[in-house]
């Protein structure tokens, strides 16, 4: 890793099964539910082949009408463990085009799962912050939709 690429891990232990977790990761139905750090930030999936080698394309709707588009090629997939993939924002996101790989990986912690993200080359503090921040809040998205989807019955 040279000098500029910041390593992030951020780590929570969720209240359901990791292969409910790795589901909700692995489908975009459910994905486009949560992955969002805010319940005023909308996901649109626009591409989604969740295979290793296969592509990802996802649009954020902000508040304020900018529509952040971010994706990447899954590199690994390991059921229900391990999801590696790159990690590129589009123009013009001041953190277009800089290539970034997150990687998702999944333990059993008794009847709940800890989650650990791991976001790799981050060019700068500011978007190693910004990052952890968005997967902190995102983390908390996921555990709301579980415990709805629970109630639901999903």
């Amino acid at each position: 890793m040279s000098e500029n690429e910041r390593p992030l891990v951020v780590r929570r232990t969720i209240s359901a099964p990791r292969a409910r977790i790795f589901e909700a990761f692995g489908r975009p139905d459910l994905l486009s539910q949560w992955f969002t750090p805010s319940a005023e930030i909308s996901v649109e999936i626009l591409t989604f082949d969740f295979v290793p080698g296969g592509r990802f394309r996802l649009r954020y709707i902000m508040p304020d009408g900018r529509r952040p588009t971010v994706g990447g090629d899954y590199e690994r997939i390991e059921p229900p463990a391990l999801i590696a993939l790159t990690w590129i924002w589009e123009p013009p996101d001041p953190l277009e085009n800089i290539p970034m790989r997150v990687v998702f990986q999944f333990g059993d912690k008794g009847s709940a799962t800890e989650v650990v993200i791991r976001h790799e080359k981050l060019p700068s503090d500011a978007a190693c912050t910004i990052h952890a921040d968005g997967w902190e809040r995102a983390l908390d998205s996921l555990q709301r939709f579980l415990v709805g989807a629970t109630a639901e019955g999903v």
